[in-house]
């Protein structure tokens, strides 16, 4: 078996979170509580509709590097190429999220999506639904915090990406 099959489980589910990542914001973009939220100016709308936009050609290009047969060629480097994409896609959002206080940013906006609310302290609960437990405390206090969507949804398809990339890449 070459190394372009070795790498199938990782391309498989690597392309999954790179299509997920890409309708995703089609689908939480594309309504009253952003592209025609009726507070928003015409620009920030404009803005929002080409960010997604732009995911597509994003999301193609990937496919066609995790997809490609190449002969003679070192095939993890697919692989590292996709992660210097995810890196970077979610090393952007963290730099945005750092970064709010310069040109006062907001998570959400009136009118907009609900925040979750990570509750540390309680009792496992990670139902369906915007409310979430952990069980364990933080400075043995329970506390909780909201958390904006975008980043509650980077959660998962990164743990699974570390997993993944530590299974497959690095063992």
């Amino acid at each position: 078996m070459d190394l372009y099959d070795q790498n199938l489980i990782p391309r498989i589910i690597f392309s999954i979170i790179t299509i997920a990542l890409t309708i995703g914001p089609t689908i939480a973009d594309f309504n009253k509580t952003h592209a025609t939220h009726p507070d928003w100016t015409g620009h920030a709308r404009f803005h929002v509709v080409w960010q997604v936009l732009g995911f597509y050609p994003i999301m193609i290009l990937n496919l066609i590097v995790l997809w490609i047969k190449i002969p003679d060629f070192y095939y993890p480097y697919q692989l590292f190429f996709w992660l210097f994409w995810y890196v970077g896609f979610v090393g952007s959002f963290i730099i945005t999220l750092l970064s709010m206080p310069i040109f006062k940013g907001t998570l959400s906006d009136h009118g907009g999506r609900t925040p979750f609310k990570y509750t540390f302290g309680k009792k496992l609960r990670l139902l369906p639904g915007k409310n979430k437990h952990l069980p364990f405390k933080i400075n043995e206090e329970v506390k909780t915090y909201k958390v904006d969507e975008n980043l509650h949804n980077l959660i998962l398809p990164t743990i699974v990406v570390i997993i993944t990339s530590f299974y497959f890449i690095v063992l």
